[in-house]
């Protein structure tokens, strides 16, 4: 049987049959074992690779059966009205990868709403309870005003953890700004309030690695809007432990959200991911902001092959803001002309013509495939958003010409080589016709003046 870890470089068959392999995994990876077997013959027709992908998967699972099911006993979703430990469960508010978050009444030693997480049923594997563990941990050693605090934490009855945070009723950033149709200055000061909690998560060793709009909740504190950032579920630790279970990322599985993930984030495993990662979603998140929509289409991403799909977020160059915002007020025009919304018809104009500059730069600066060429801070990114609102030159500046046609050329390799190999001999044989005269010319300009 052919190795689908050596794919032939005279042949794309087995490229891609990895690249399905990676699929089938991710996907598969995630779900309850005893789920697994009918959800892979629904998705993988070809029986062929439906047994590489088995095979992936009994090699991924633990070995030890007996000793995960002493250390992992079987959860049982809990019912609103139940109480774990002094926690009251309320109703349901959110559901993740990994868990659920409950409103929950707390009766001592202060009465008071929370926001509590346990794990979900049935995805509580031994890599899901050590992630779990980690995020716990990763909010606990936080403290800046704009991330959610951890107030408690334990394990239930069946010996599940749970951790206890502050409720945070608010909306999702972006819903919030247009709820309440915030102009481009608060928002700019709204998402500067949540590089400073990314910069606060970096700088006590803690990548998010999932920042998006439901990720980042505002809330109305004494009549302000306070952004507070909330599920660190994939977080990743740099040079550090944040729990004594082990935490890694399985064969072909990317953790985050495709419409803001980074470039280095679609690659397997991850382990090249840094602190920049960040950077790109928070690029992501203010291209949301300022122009309601995301750099790539989401209904194109979705509708999309695993294969095209990474191939748009690592190599694909987005339409600038101002581009995008263009397009968005056309279609809007017509609609708002004919109404009485005079203020917001200026109001897009005047955002139109801001984005247009630099602005722009800030956001593809932010959003830039080479993690080089991006702010390397969430500091350096808010400091230029700050300069360009107060009228000062930022940082950020349009590619060169260069930079661009290197891009044009490392995506286009094979093109340019051909074309170079047959373009040669006639450039060449252009320059020494073009040369000759030119060569005379010098020789005779060379030759000593006889006095």
């Amino acid at each position: 049987m052919n190795d689908p870890l050596q794919p032939n470089p005279q042949t794309g068959k087995q490229i891609n049959e990895f690249s399905e392999l990676e699929r089938f995994f991710s996907i598969l990876s995630e779900l309850p074992t005893d789920q697994q077997p009918t959800k892979l013959i629904e998705l993988c027709p070809d029986l062929d690779l439906r047994k590489k992908v088995k095979l992936l998967l009994e090699a991924d699972a633990p070995h030890d059966d007996l000793l995960d099911h002493a250390l992992i006993p079987q959860a049982v979703k809990l019912s609103i009205g139940e109480r774990v430990g002094n926690y009251q469960l309320l109703k349901q508010i959110g559901e993740g990868g990994m868990g659920y978050v409950y409103m929950a009444e707390q009766f001592e030693p202060v009465r008071r709403n929370v926001a509590l997480k346990l794990i979900k049923p049935g995805v509580d594997t031994r890599e899901v309870i050590a992630r779990f563990e980690a995020e716990r941990q990763a909010l606990s050693i936080m403290d800046h005003p704009n991330i959610a605090k951890v107030l408690d934490a334990g394990t239930t009855e069946t010996g599940h953890p749970f951790f206890v945070m502050e409720l945070v009723n608010g909306l999702p950033i972006t819903d919030y700004c247009d709820i309440h149709q915030l102009q481009t200055t608060q928002r700019l000061e709204l998402f500067n309030s949540v590089c400073g909690a990314i910069q606060h998560a970096h700088q006590k060793g803690i990548i998010h690695r999932d920042i998006k709009p439901s990720n980042v909740l505002v809330a109305e504190y004494d009549g302000r809007p306070v952004a507070k950032v909330i599920d660190f579920g994939v977080a990743k630790a740099i040079n550090q432990r944040l729990t004594p279970m082990t935490v890694h990322t399985s064969f072909g599985q990317i953790l985050g959200t495709f419409e803001y993930m980074s470039p280095e984030q679609t690659r397997v495993n991850q382990m090249d991911v840094d602190t920049r990662s960040d950077i790109y979603s928070l690029g992501v998140l203010l291209y949301e902001l300022l122009t309601g929509t995301t750099p790539f289409d989401k209904e194109r991403l979705r509708s999309a092959t695993w294969e095209e799909m990474l191939k748009i977020i690592r190599e694909e160059d987005p339409p600038v803001p101002s581009t995008r915002r263009s397009t968005k007020n056309k279609q809007r025009l017509q609609t708002l002309l004919s109404s009485t919304h005079k203020e917001q018809v200026r109001e897009n104009a005047k955002l139109s013509r801001t984005l247009r500059s630099e602005l722009d730069w800030i956001v593809m600066k932010a959003m830039e495939k080479d993690r080089e060429r991006r702010y390397q801070s969430p500091n350096s990114l808010a400091r230029d958003i700050e300069r360009f609102m107060q009228g000062d030159a930022v940082t950020a500046c349009p590619p060169s010409r260069r930079y661009r046609f290197r891009k044009f050329a490392k995506r286009n390799k094979v093109a340019l080589t051909m074309v170079t190999a047959v373009a040669s001999p006639y450039c060449s044989e252009w320059l020494g016709q073009v040369g000759k005269p030119f060569e005379r010319h010098v020789l005779r300009r060379r030759q000593p003046t006889v006095l």
